[in-house]
């Protein structure tokens, strides 16, 4: 039995002290204690998340009518009015030369041009990045998640697909449930194939490199770069995959029934604030592919999609909105969560960075200008409304190339940005 640990107000531990014992590490987690020597060591990790939902708002119904601070809230966003000061509205957005309505989802999160056209190839998102730079040392350097299985926002840097978790009891396994010896010895031997497989495929490239002209030893280059990326992430998931996953001190969480996407996109949420609690990930981007079942009207069906095109019908409004409203009191449960859960001597969500949006200006008409984005936490000066000129706003990526910069990535542009932030996000 392990003596309960004391500590005085001189003592100053680092952030990854380790309990050591015959033979055995056991990681402490964030302790008061830590917090002097953190600060002299690091500060505590900003995160992202980012939430795309398929079907938009109703305009109308979302962007409230004044801008700057002293706005009068929308009909939708009375419903997150308590978390106003953590919070800002930001109308007349949109990525240049994205048209061509639900064919931009793929171009959300990345500002790729012209999504939909036979040539089109997207490219990297921004978790992606995040993933890159800042998210090397922890478990899930970024996840991909949606509430429909075949759904993504997530692309690699070759524009591909990445493939999406969709069951938040089996990401909350993936980041808390430790397996039996058995199984970790199978996946540590499973890591194990493919870092062979990388050595292999290193000794051949290096093999040809000596038989070629000097532009195709320049793309084996590039390609013995990306292989020896590829291996040193197999020896990381080795490491972890070795290590006791950290106790969230939370029950498990189970997944909803069939047809409840939104209360699935709140679980989702809520593991993802567990994951970034225990720093096990420091991005995450979420697809919301609509629903047919609604938490405030549990016993009701509705085909989202259609109610999108409501031709203005007062039934299928009342019946959209009502989807609409369920989904935002979703974001608004997470803020609240985010705001009540202490870190290093602040909140979780003044470390936390979280955006809901859509690649649809109104879905109704199927145009993809004057985006509804909402920007919670991260330190940014919230409480406002930010309104631009659709016909002259700046792009959407000048946001993510801010969102980068306050996260620390050394990068001067992301997709289609300027090379600047939005203005009046900073105090």
């Amino acid at each position: 039995m392990i003596n309960p640990l004391t500590f005085t107000s001189q003592t100053a531990l680092s952030r990854r002290t380790f309990l050591r014992a015959a033979g055995i590490s056991l990681a402490l987690p964030w302790l008061d204690a830590m917090q002097p020597a953190c600060a002299a060591e690091a500060t505590t990790p900003t995160r992202f998340v980012g939430i795309l939902n398929q079907f938009g708002f109703v305009p109308s119904y979302f962007f409230p009518e004044e801008s700057g601070p002293a706005y009068a809230p929308s009909p939708h966003l009375q419903i997150l009015n308590a978390h106003r000061d953590v919070f800002t509205v930001v109308s007349g957005l949109s990525h240049p030369e994205v048209h061509g309505g639900h064919n931009c989802d793929p171009s959300f999160f990345t500002g790729a041009i012209h999504p939909g056209a036979p040539t089109f190839r997207n490219t990297v998102s921004l978790d992606q990045v995040i993933a890159e730079t800042v998210g090397q040392d922890s478990r899930y350097p970024a996840l991909s998640l949606s509430t429909h299985a075949a759904a993504t926002c997530s692309y690699t840097r070759g524009g591909v697909a990445i493939p999406a978790a969709s069951s938040p009891e089996k990401l909350f396994a993936r980041c808390f449930i430790n397996g039996s010896p058995q199984e970790v010895a199978r996946e540590v031997a499973r890591l194990q194939r493919g870092h062979s497989i990388m050595d292999r495929l290193l000794g051949k490239a290096k093999s040809l490199g000596r038989e070629v002209g000097p532009g195709d030893r320049e793309k084996l280059d590039q390609y013995f770069t990306s292989v020896r990326a590829v291996e040193q992430r197999l020896v990381r998931n080795e490491q972890f995959a070795k290590a006791p996953k950290p106790d969230p001190k939370a029950a498990p969480i189970q997944d909803p029934g069939p047809g409840e996407e939104t209360a699935k996109l709140g679980l989702l949420l809520e593991v993802t604030r567990l994951a970034m609690q225990a720093d096990l990930t420091r991005a995450a981007v979420l697809f919301y592919s609509g629903t047919s079942k609604t938490p405030s009207d549990p016993r009701g069906t509705f085909a989202h999609h259609d109610l999108t095109h409501h031709g203005q019908s007062p039934e299928k409004l009342e019946d959209l909105t009502r989807l609409e409203r369920d989904l935002l009191a979703q974001w608004g449960g997470f803020l609240q969560r985010l705001k009540e859960t202490p870190e290093a001597g602040a909140r979780q969500i003044d470390h936390t960075i979280t955006l809901m949006g859509s690649a649809l200006g109104n879905a109704a008409l199927h145009n993809n200008f004057n985006l509804p984005i909402l920007l919670a936490g991260g330190g940014f000066k919230h409480g406002q409304h930010l309104a631009f000129q659709p016909d002259n706003a700046p792009p959407l990526c000048n946001l993510y190339l801010q969102i980068l910069q306050r996260m620390g990535v050394e990068t001067s542009s992301f997709g289609t940005s300027k090379g600047v932030g939005l203005p009046g996000l900073v105090a």
